[in-house]
């Protein structure tokens, strides 16, 4: 029970977790619980999409959805995306000359808010279906990055890395996947895969760029993940 509590805060309601040594210590745990986290993410984007979807055009219905997974993850996971992509041009491969650069980090936020609403706005009859699967996607997104790359991480990353095991990654990925078939069938095993993949590229490129791996780098991926997978499901 710890470890789904500690899972909620690092990843839906609260950001980081304070910096009690015992709060890392059941962060460390959580990992298992990622996906579920974001099925409770998702149940809530379904439950407004079904709610308001007859009263609302869809292009203002996107726009109300795609603020309501700022607001339920408070924009911590937006701010990641940020302070990632704004230091991603000072990192380990540019020198000690390097300088950080503002624009590419508002751009990639701009860009991803947008492709959300427009993907939002063009998914068809399986709106409900994909928004209640997209954030589930991206969290386990998460396990997939944090499996191995304890040596890599900054420490409070690295203590929930270090704790990410062989059969937690087999356990999320049969039950995310499992779960993406039973509700849009062989798109979401697609989908699934695509995302799992980009997971890796993102890791690979993170380390390259950045050295160690951050919290703001989680959050990165997470929103990535998640317009990632709104796309395809517009798009499949």
């Amino acid at each position: 029970m710890k470890s789904a509590l500690a899972a909620f805060k690092f990843l839906a309601v609260g950001g980081r977790f304070d910096e009690a040594e015992s709060r890392y210590e059941a962060s460390a745990l959580a990992a298992l619980f990622f996906p579920l986290v974001g099925l409770v993410v998702g149940l809530s984007l379904a439950i407004v999409n079904r709610a308001l979807e007859s009263h609302l055009e869809s292009e203002l219905l996107a726009v109300v959805l795609t603020a309501t997974m700022l607001l339920i993850t408070r924009a911590v996971h937006l701010d990641g995306t940020l302070q990632t992509f704004e230091t991603l041009t000072y990192g380990p491969a540019f020198g000690e000359s390097a300088r950080p650069t503002h624009v590419q980090g508002w751009l990639v936020v701009l860009l991803v808010v947008l492709f959300k609403i427009r993907a939002i706005e063009v998914i068809g009859d399986t709106r409900t279906l994909s928004l209640l699967l997209t954030p589930v996607l991206a969290r386990w997104s998460l396990v997939i990055f944090l499996y191995g790359a304890a040596s890599v991480a900054e420490d409070s990353v690295a203590t929930v890395a270090r704790n990410v095991k062989g059969w937690h990654l087999l356990v999320t990925t049969t039950a995310t996947l499992v779960f993406a078939v039973y509700l849009v069938g062989r798109t979401g095993l697609w989908v699934g895969l695509c995302v799992s993949l980009f997971a890796l590229l993102m890791r690979s490129i993170l380390r390259r760029f950045h050295g160690a791996y951050t919290y703001d780098n989680l959050g990165a991926l997470i929103e990535l993940s998640e317009a990632l997978s709104l796309v395809l499901f517009a798009s499949l």
